[in-house]
């Protein structure tokens, strides 16, 4: 067991490790001026084995995820080591060869009282000797470990989204990226979509031109937004046509960064994972913070461009002398001036504790999260797209009144519980309950009838939303060994509901005709409650899924089958001759995932693997499918197949990964509409298009290449092939072939210039084309974006100065179709993190 745990001790040394230099424990007198800022553990006893050109000996595994508060003064390395481990749990322990090991702090206890007087007392045990070759290891025991991710630096190590085990991502035979904690806070990321410009094969469409209404691709699909676990269960798109108020209202991606662990990108077609429908390219999962019973006690202030303000507050510890019991309580407010454009700035404030328990063989957290938002109007650029590329800037002014907003509260109560049953058996189960709030007054997506022309169209959005969703997911874990096999056997099922309490809109049907560009434009006045619920409006989903991770020697394999479902209870419409019919979607479908790996070496492994999705048809009245006979067209579920092959590595004995992915995802019997209805009887004409392909590469690279040096960047090819509609240009691609990321930071290492450093960013596509109308094609060129900071980390406090777009390009988005997005002009951003 010893000699089994030594490979993963990390050495550091000042210089060659034959030369084992000792430590200044042979004169423990001997004092050093040390000046070492507040970071990860494992990064402070590196920079102290640096300072004495000594060794220090330590498990990495649990180092690498607590934090330090740094080291300053003229003091002994003994001392130096116990300040930098202080209210860790660890302590140091001096060996023969003058290094030092790091071992879990002995629990002082007072010995019992003597019964009788002439009873002597109990000697204390004999502790064991300290090997002279190895020192003592620290094993992370069950009442310690955490009960979330605290990735180290740039590089996740491993994840529950993909097996919904936590699993290292080397064993795992699939594509997945996550964006650290570190990484996050490094790039002063403003939101999980800012986050994923990190992931070359992810592109999006902002909708309203906010972030927290963006549709995310992957791989060039719609991809399913995750958090925690639990997809997004309904897009209120479908019940709204495609409306603002529908894409934000249900939606994970307005969660402030402050409560952000991890961000996660998934490829393949994985409905196992999603819990119900989605297309093939791939998902994102957002990680929120957990409790942990290290103490964190942080508070962030920031300043940037147009008055923006935002202050949090992150704190967590043990609420029990024996750190079973702990908590987590994330406070984030953001109140901003003013929009570029003149509307008044957004202002949000959102809570989140959380209560975690770890004893015996029970691990649950349990909390809640409210929010209130209030966003403007504007504070977004587009562009008019033409056949010479994009046009000029469409947001001068406010289109209506400058306090046009939206508002939404919503609240969320979760649990997460892992029971254990028996020897190598466990029950998990979690559960999610979310009540939204939504309405807005305004209008949105504006556009000028053509260019020159003086007056322009504008979409009003006038709606209210209610709704109430429900998840809960259980299942049975197994581990256990069949001959050489090893197995992780995972069983269980999910079901949730979105009911929609209520939804009204007094929007106007089509566009209103306004001057251009249009300017303080006053809203219609509400001529009464339009509900469009006319009954309980519910959508379910049910999910069956049964999951084996098996292991033989050097070979890992993931194999799932899933039975989803999907229903609503309102979906009927009347034919034309005054029939009433269900035309909710198709409600089911069978979905596999199948993956192989096979570890090459201890640092490299080889995957390969398959998957399968789909989405609901739809139920249509008096309409032709395929140039057949009007009457009620019943169209299959969309399906989605993926299969990949990819290699990752270990570099650098384990400080950095390299992984690259080839894959191709299909789409099959999407439903499109070829022209409108021609008589009352006629709803329209519609084919099932052959399948959309997409084919690519990704390649992406992360980790601390030298001491300070902290990078990631990745590289994505995909050329997305549409399934041709009739009558459609087959050149229009809408996503770019090439786009490629870099992040790299550098902490300054000569001594004047301790805990300064630097970071530089880059984000690089080609150039794409899109369809303003059926005339013609517009392109968008290819472009670079540019990032720069500068900070400073001390023991208890950093700033950090940052400039995104730092040479003020004009930039557009990765997506396009009447209008392309433009990116925001030069920001400045003035982070500052304290502890206390």
């Amino acid at each position: 067991m010893r000699s089994s745990l030594a490979v993963s001790l990390l050495v550091v040394a000042a210089t060659s490790v034959g030369a084992r230099p000792a430590f200044a424990a042979s004169a423990p007198s001997v004092k050093t001026s040390f000046n070492i800022p507040a970071g990860q553990l494992d990064q402070v006893l590196v920079a102290i084995a640096k300072s004495v050109r000594g060794i220090v000996l330590f498990d990495p595994a649990l180092a690498g995820s607590l934090k330090s508060a740094g080291v300053s003064g003229n003091i002994t390395v003994k001392e130096a080591l116990r300040e930098a481990m202080q209210g860790t749990g660890l302590e140091a322990v001096a060996n023969p060869d003058g290094s030092f090991g790091v071992q879990r702090a002995a629990l002082k206890t007072t010995p019992p009282a003597p019964v009788a007087a002439e009873t002597p007392p109990t000697p204390d045990p004999v502790p064991e000797p300290v090997p002279s070759v190895l020192p003592p290891i620290v094993i992370s025991n069950s009442s310690d470990a955490s009960l979330g991710y605290h990735d180290n630096g740039f590089m996740p190590r491993n994840t529950l989204s993909a097996t919904r085990t936590d699993t290292p991502l080397a064993d795992i035979p699939q594509a997945i990226q996550g964006v650290t904690t570190d990484l996050l806070e490094s790039q002063q990321v403003q939101s999980v979509v800012d986050a994923l410009r990190n992931v070359s094969a992810v592109t999006f469409a902002r909708g309203d031109g906010v972030d927290q209404a963006a549709t995310i691709y992957v791989r060039g699909f719609v991809a399913p937004i995750i958090k925690n676990g639990f997809a997004d269960l309904v897009s209120l798109s479908n019940v709204t046509n495609g409306r603002a108020a529908g894409s934000l209202s249900i939606t994970s991606l307005d969660i402030p960064m402050a409560a952000v662990e991890r961000v996660e990108v998934l490829g393949g077609a994985d409905s196992i994972v999603a819990g119900g429908p989605m297309e093939p390219g791939g998902a994102v999962n957002i990680v929120t913070k957990r409790p942990q019973a290290n103490p964190i006690r942080e508070a962030t202030l920031e300043l940037g461009n147009y008055g923006h303000r935002r202050a949090a507050v992150d704190m967590a510890g043990r609420l029990s002398s024996d750190r079973s019991w702990t908590y987590r309580t994330v406070v984030s407010a953001t109140d901003d001036a003013r929009t570029f454009d003149g509307y008044d700035g957004a202002r949000e404030l959102y809570l989140a504790p959380s209560v975690g328990y770890k004893h015996d063989g029970t691990t649950a957290v349990m909390g809640f999260s409210h929010q209130l938002s209030h966003s403007p109007f504007g504070g977004y650029q587009s562009a008019e797209l033409t056949a010479q590329g994009p046009g000029p800037d469409q947001h001068t002014s406010p289109w209506g009144r400058p306090d046009d907003h939206s508002f939404s509260a919503k609240t969320e109560l979760f649990y997460d519980l892992e029971q254990r049953l028996w020897q190598g058996w466990a029950f998990l189960s979690k559960a999610k309950y979310t009540k939204l709030r939504y309405n807005a007054a305004g209008y949105d997506n504006c556009a000028q009838s053509e260019l020159g022309s003086t007056t322009g169209t504008c979409l009003l959005d006038q709606s209210s939303i209610t709704s109430y969703s429900r998840n809960i997911e259980n299942s049975v874990r197994g581990i256990f060994e069949t001959g050489p096999l090893q197995h992780t056997l995972l069983f269980g099922m999910g079901y949730g509901q979105t009911r929609l309490g209520s939804y009204s809109d007094e929007s106007s049907q089509g566009g209103v005709i306004v001057p251009w560009p249009p300017s303080e434009l006053h809203l219609p006045p509400v001529t009464g409650q339009n509900d469009l619920i006319a009954t309980d409006g519910t959508f379910y989903s049910t999910n069956f899924f049964l999951q084996d991770q098996l292991t033989w020697g050097r070979w890992h394999v993931l194999a799932n089958v899933g039975y989803e479902q999907e229903r609503n209870n309102f979906s009927s419409s009347v034919d034309s001759d005054g029939g009433v019919h269900d035309t909710s979607p198709p409600k089911n479908a069978p979905v596999y995932n199948l993956g192989v790996a096979y570890r090459f070496s201890e640092s490299g492994t080889l995957y390969a693997n398959a998957f399968r999705s789909f989405t609901p048809g739809n139920t249509i009245l008096d309409a032709t499918l395929n140039g057949g006979p009007p009457g009620i067209i019943v169209a299959p579920p969309t399906t989605g197949k993926s299969v990949e092959i990819g290699l990752k590595l270990n570099l650098l004995n384990n400080r950095a990964v390299f992984s690259a992915a080839i894959f191709r995802a299909t789409h099959t019997n999407v439903l499109q509409a070829v022209n409108t209805p021609t008589t009352a009887s006629t709803n329209g004409d519609y084919v099932l298009l052959p399948s959309t392909i997409s084919r690519g590469l990704e390649l992406n690279l992360v980790g601390r290449l030298m001491p300070g040096w902290n990078l990631t960047a990745s590289y994505s090819y995909i050329a997305f092939q549409y399934a041709k509609p009739p009558d459609q240009d087959p050149q229009i691609s809408q996503f770019p072939r090439h786009r490629a990321s870099l992040w790299t930071t550098y902490d300054l290492q000569s001594e004047a210039w301790r805990g300064w450093g630097v970071g530089l960013g880059l984000t690089m596509r080609s150039g794409y084309t899109a369809l303003p109308d059926t005339d013609m094609l517009g392109r968008i060129a290819g472009q670079t974006r540019t990032d720069a900071s500068i900070y400073y980390k001390s023991r208890h406090w950093s700033t950090t100065l940052g400039v995104k777009n730092l040479f003020n390009r004009r930039l557009y988005s990765d997506f396009a179709t009447s209008t392309v997005g433009v990116e925001a002009a030069r920001t400045l951003l003035w982070t500052n993190t304290f502890e206390f």
